[in-house]
């Protein structure tokens, strides 16, 4: 995976929303996996810059990587432990959890048909 150095011209304190959760001040450049810097530039604040205005400190790229990778991993197994945890849920607690989402479940259907649209929440939005 390629690293690409990224420039933030904006006028105040960012923190982006990509895997590493950056923090921007007004004129940083950062190294970014590419995937991150395809993102970040679609915005106007972020620019190319070359490698003569990083502002951090020069990084071990398979570091910056790794910890990219860790966090994936986390919010993965975070998601599968609360897959597992919703098939010993019952009607009222299942009802409660999707509560975190917004949506009110009807209890008049069946277990397996509410564990399945709790499942698709989480699916879809990630587990809260």
């Amino acid at each position: 995976m390629q690293l690409i150095t990224v420039k933030y011209q904006g006028r105040k304190r960012y923190r982006d929303r990509t895997p590493l959760r950056n923090e921007w001040e007004p004129g940083d450049a950062k190294r970014v996996p590419e995937r991150d810097a395809k993102t970040l530039l679609r915005f106007a604040e972020f620019t190319r810059a070359d490698e003569a205005e990083l502002t951090e400190q020069p990084g071990d790229a398979e570091a910056v990587i790794a910890a990219q990778q860790q966090r994936e991993r986390d919010e993965r197994n975070e998601t599968e432990a609360m897959l597992m945890l919703i098939d010993s849920m019952d009607k009222d607690a299942l009802e409660a959890y999707a509560l975190k989402y917004e949506i009110n479940l009807d209890k008049r259907r069946g277990l397996d048909k509410l564990r399945g649209e709790v499942v698709s929440l989480i699916e879809q939005f990630g587990a809260r």
